[in-house]
């Protein structure tokens, strides 16, 4: 708890100095199409936020050996994501250096689990590759994806103490939902500055990493992290789908989330943010712990969480 609050303290500071350094040097979000923004804030946050996760865990040497690559990739792709939130770099760049730290970060998870390992290093990879991508889209409104990150990060601390897991996963889950509780200070609604690319993509990225690593090397179900993160998947990939079904241009800016539409429909992100907080905390934590209780009932319980989900997004798409 004490590494959170730290955590936490040091991302207030770090994104604050960072917000008064981005209004100084105009690096500003500009309103597009797929923003819900209306006037240029500053955005590229993520690095701040990221630098503090770091700043919390290395001076105790709380995770040397196992994550300290997983933080390191984090690191390197909250820099990309900086560079691009200044300086809009391709989409097939951008893509490429995240398959790269999908590849490397799942190689270092499977590594040394044999042919095993070896078979499922593309389909991780794959799946990190896809939620960090999937995280990036959710950031579209104010207060929600760091909502995510504290929240998943912070029951999988919490549910992986329990399953005892190593003290590094721990320690590295509670840097990072600490960390976005203090950077929520300035991205609650209505936000002063945005995370961007250099927060959600190793945000996702490290989510992802660690719902792999959680049942691979932690002991932890492996129901637990896929229900946590349900509300970004489905909506993710629900809009994905959908896109791909009326054949709509991917790489087109759009606003066809379902979080886009009900912000638009309520004029509200508060009211938004407040629905995710319900589901995630009333419905879908409890479910990941009794998943964790009851590892031979993990899909049962993974289906109990994605069912009602999935159909509330499938009954609201046609939202405006």
């Amino acid at each position: 708890m004490l590494l959170a609050l730290a955590a936490a303290l040091l991302a207030a500071l770090s994104v604050a100095g960072y917000g008064a350094l981005a209004r100084s040097r105009r690096w500003l979000a500009e309103p597009t199409a797929r923003g819900a923004h209306a006037a240029p804030t500053p955005s590229g946050a993520g690095l701040a936020l990221f630098l503090a996760v770091a700043a919390a865990l290395l001076p105790g040497d709380v995770v040397p050996g196992p994550y300290a690559l997983p933080l390191a990739l984090a690191l390197g792709l909250a820099l990309v994501g900086f560079i691009d939130d200044l300086r809009h770099l391709s989409a097939g760049l951008r893509l490429g250096v995240y398959a790269a730290a999908a590849l490397v970060g799942t190689g270092w998870l499977v590594a040394g689990g044999g042919p095993v390992g070896l078979l499922a290093w593309l389909p991780l990879a794959f799946a990190v590759l896809a939620f960090t991508n999937f995280f990036n889209f959710m950031d579209g409104i104010d207060g929600l994806a760091a909502l995510q990150g504290l929240s998943a990060a912070a029951v999988g601390a919490w549910l992986a103490q329990e399953a005892g897991a190593s003290s590094a996963y721990v320690a590295l889950c509670l840097a990072l939902a600490g960390a976005h509780a203090g950077f929520l200070l300035y991205n609650r609604p209505p936000a002063k500055l945005f995370m961007g690319d250099a927060g959600s993509v190793p945000t996702g990225f490290l989510l992802a990493l660690l719902a792999v690593a959680g049942p691979w090397r932690e002991g932890l179900a492996v129901a637990c992290w896929p229900i946590l993160l349900a509300l970004f998947v489905s909506d993710a990939g629900l809009t994905l789908l959908f896109r791909v079904l009326r054949r709509a241009p991917l790489a087109e800016a759009h606003r066809d989330h379902l979080y886009q539409r009900l912000a638009r429909r309520w004029g509200s992100h508060g009211r938004v943010d407040g629905l995710f907080l319900a589901v995630q905390w009333g419905w879908l934590t409890p479910l990941a712990w009794l998943a964790a209780r009851e590892p031979s009932s993990g899909w049962a319980f993974l289906g109990l969480a994605y069912a009602p989900v999935l159909v509330g997004m499938v009954k609201y798409r046609h939202l405006q």
